[in-house]
């Protein structure tokens, strides 16, 4: 949390030293990257709200607490992303079509301050698992990378007189954030679509669960995430005629298990005989 104001008063500070830069300078890529650095704040500014909102607890009318605004969240970003990118290629296309004078001194010392920030900002979120947070990240990484695509052509500008260098430079930030939203969008949808979370061999689990000696088959298997960090499943037992006691004791045995998968939450259904017409290992996630 404290990461996360620390970032959204740098960010906000960046975002209107690059603006104020932009148009001194007449640089529309360094106004590009201030677009890219709104976006950040946007980014982190909703990561702050989601994480806020994750802590509470859930409530019989949101049994699952609010876990997934995180996902929500993430979704915006990826669609403003697409968005902002689409103003900057019709910016680009009309300045390559009449280049503008640039003052690439004004434009390389802003350039170079938005580029210490996003530094900081980018070594900060790196490592996290939460989608929203590495959704931060991935905003503080292609700012980065588009900050010093801009410190390069400031650069190439002041050595060459080309301001067409300018426009160019802006879709190939516009191709960064898109890289990003794409990414973001993807995953938020995989999870919003109900998608078994990346990585986990669904098979590889029931092989795992049939080795319990009372486990005889699973079926009915659902797997799914609430957001990025908390994934849950639900199967069919088809398991000896037990006790209750026993059949916790299993519960149990196969709850830990599932942990090393990454799944916390469970629920199974124990049966003696196979259920309905329902083949085994029949999966469905």
């Amino acid at each position: 949390m404290k990461n996360l104001r620390i970032a959204i008063i740098l960010t906000s500070l960046i975002l209107i030293a690059e603006i104020a830069g932009g148009i001194i300078s007449g640089s529309l890529a360094l106004l590009s990257d201030a677009g890219h650095v709104f976006m950040d704040l946007l980014a982190i500014g909703l990561a702050w709200f989601t994480l806020k909102l994750s802590y509470r607890p859930a409530t019989s009318s949101r049994t699952f607490g609010y876990h997934r605004t995180e996902i929500f969240a993430a979704l915006i970003n990826g669609i403003t992303l697409v968005g902002i990118c689409l103003f900057i290629f019709y910016e680009a296309y009309k300045r390559i079509a009449a280049p503008s004078f640039v003052e690439s001194k004004v434009m390389l010392i802003f350039a170079l301050v938005g580029l210490a920030v996003n530094i900081w900002v980018m070594f900060k979120f790196r490592g996290y698992a939460d989608l929203n947070m590495r959704g931060v990240f991935l905003h503080a990484l292609g700012d980065t990378l588009s900050s010093i695509v801009v410190v390069f052509g400031a650069i190439s500008i002041a050595f060459t007189g080309l301001y067409i260098i300018d426009p160019i430079l802006s879709i190939l930030i516009g191709v960064i954030i898109l890289f990003s939203s794409f990414r973001l969008l993807s995953g938020s949808i995989h999870i919003l679509l109900e998608g078994a979370p990346k990585g986990v061999d669904v098979d590889e689990i029931i092989n795992a669960l049939t080795t319990i000696e009372q486990i005889k088959g699973v079926h009915d298997v659902h797997i799914w995430s609430i957001c990025s960090n908390v994934h849950l499943m639900t199967a069919h037992i088809l398991a000896d005629d037990v006790k209750v006691s026993q059949a916790e004791q299993i519960t149990e045995e196969a709850s830990t298990m599932l942990k090393k998968f990454g799944i916390a939450h469970t629920t199974f259904q124990f049966e003696h005989n196979e259920c309905g017409e329902t083949k085994l290992h029949d999966i469905k996630h």
